[in-house]
């Protein structure tokens, strides 16, 4: 009798417990999802560009405009040099900066989405979840380093 008292007591306890640990649980990763911005927010006068970093496959230079290459195929043009863009990357997206890289004076690549490099062919592959492939072209210098830094960091 008193070890049946004793369970239910402790069942209810621990029940409650649990239910805390589940709503602090809960609470700690929505925090933690406001803390880890994951979008990229471009900002003019005209317009507003705000793009998941995952959604983004490469960027390219065009002058003093960027066209951001995404997922599924779209494109979107803004009016800001690549560098800019790099420190835009640094600056909103700490966490996530280590996976774009400079390649040469006219491209950002997204490292999750590279497939194949040909480095004397100077030809980089980028592959999407959708399986669309997307061709660049690069210097040797460039996807020499690209190359090298896949292998050396694993990313």
């Amino acid at each position: 009798m008193i070890f049946r008292t004793f369970i239910r007591i402790f069942g209810t306890i621990l029940s409650g417990k649990l239910v805390f640990l589940l709503k602090l649980l809960y609470l700690c990763i929505a925090i933690a999802g406001v803390m880890l911005n994951t979008h990229l927010i471009i900002s003019t006068s005209a317009d507003l560009l705000r793009v998941a970093a995952s959604h983004i496959l490469y960027i390219s230079s065009d002058g003093n405009y960027c066209n951001f290459f995404m997922t599924g195929g779209e494109m979107r043009m803004v009016t800001y040099q690549l560098g800019q863009v790099e420190r835009m990357i640094a600056e909103q997206l700490p966490e996530l900066s280590r996976h774009f890289v400079r390649i040469g004076k006219s491209l950002i690549v997204n490292l999750n989405y590279v497939y194949y490099i040909h480095v004397t062919k100077q030809q980089l592959i980028l592959v999407d979840a959708q399986l669309n492939r997307y061709t660049l072209s690069a210097s040797r210098e460039a996807l020499k380093a690209l190359k090298d830094l896949i292998e050396s960091t694993g990313v």
